[in-house]
């Protein structure tokens, strides 16, 4: 735990790499936009599989950029991807594993983006109330994973990568900075044959607001839901596309009751008993995650501690 707030403080400064073309002169033409896209490799999924695999990388951006949209483009047999941001190389950048493919272990790091199957997309609003676009900012060179849920239900085998897009805002946008937010419940068991619900409620800073919230489960999960007090302000039946609560424009998702509950509801049909971890094909999940401003750093709350 007490490497927590290392991960989490670079987590908060997101991941990016800027592309854009050069200075604008003085032509009068605005700044241009930066952008970038992360490509994982080829990765074989056998028939019938599922599993997560990680691919390793650091991004080539030379300055700071603030990010106004994440697009994640997913091929056919890719569940989910979550962009996870790391102080150091936990891997050579390059490689892609399975082993030791973690999503938000109790001291992070945390996701900066979720994308489901297909194209998805996460934009950050222009005008925070006073003017200023909000935007999760991404220091240069910056270390991390892509960690790729894959689950193959056909009887042939496939060889497919992932695509990530970055687009920040414009050189010399007056931005206000967003960060994650993510709660986990990480003391669950659900029977064999049986139901189970997982609940978790996490401190909320105070005075902050939010943009998205969404929760990330696996396949025994039924119905999730991301609470304010007795209030739900979020709810998905579908554990591998939940969607967004999203608020593009003022006034944001704020929580009232300074607390957020984060619940998840399964139904486990196999014979063996499934615990929380990392195999999609064995274990489960239970994850609120949100993006909220002003932020100067990524939060993790882990089993109702919200860590520093």
């Amino acid at each position: 735990m007490r490497h927590a707030s290392r991960w989490l403080l670079l987590a908060a400064a997101g991941i990016a790499a800027a592309c854009g073309g050069g200075g604008g002169g003085n032509d009068g033409a605005p700044p241009p936009a930066r952008s970038f896209q992360l490509r994982s490799p080829d990765q074989v999924v056998g028939a019938g599989q599922e599993l997560a695999s990680c691919w390793y990388f650091r991004t080539p951006n030379a300055q700071d950029l603030v990010v106004r949209t994440f697009t994640s483009r997913l091929p056919a047999g890719a569940v989910s991807v979550a962009m996870m941001l790391t102080p150091d190389d936990v891997q050579p950048p390059g490689t892609q594993s399975s082993a030791g493919c973690a999503w938000a272990p109790a001291s992070g790091p945390v996701p900066a983006y979720l994308g489901s199957s297909g194209t998805s997309s996460l934009s950050f609003p222009a005008d925070d109330g006073t003017g200023k676009a909000i935007g999760v900012r991404i220091p240069a060179g910056q270390a991390g994973y892509l960690r790729v849920h894959w689950a193959n239900a056909s009887d042939q085998a496939i060889t497919a990568h992932v695509e990530l897009d970055v687009q920040g805002w414009r050189d010399g946008t007056a931005t206000t900075l967003a960060s994650p937010y993510v709660s986990v419940a990480g003391s669950f068991s659900i029977p064999a044959s049986g139901s189970a619900t997982a609940e978790t409620t996490c401190e909320v800073p105070a005075g902050v607001r939010f943009v998205a919230l969404t929760t990330r489960t696996y396949k025994h999960s039924v119905a999730t839901s991301i609470a304010d007090g007795g209030t739900n302000v979020f709810e998905s039946a579908d554990w591998s596309a939940p969607g967004f609560a999203r608020r593009d424009a003022p006034p944001f998702l704020a929580f009232a009751s300074g607390a957020l509950t984060t619940r998840c509801e399964y139904l486990n049909t196999t014979p063996s008993t499934v615990q929380p971890g990392d195999d999609p094909a064995n274990d489960e999940l239970c994850a609120g995650i949100g993006w909220y401003f002003p932020a100067t750093r990524a939060r993790l709350c882990y089993d109702g501690t919200l860590l520093p």
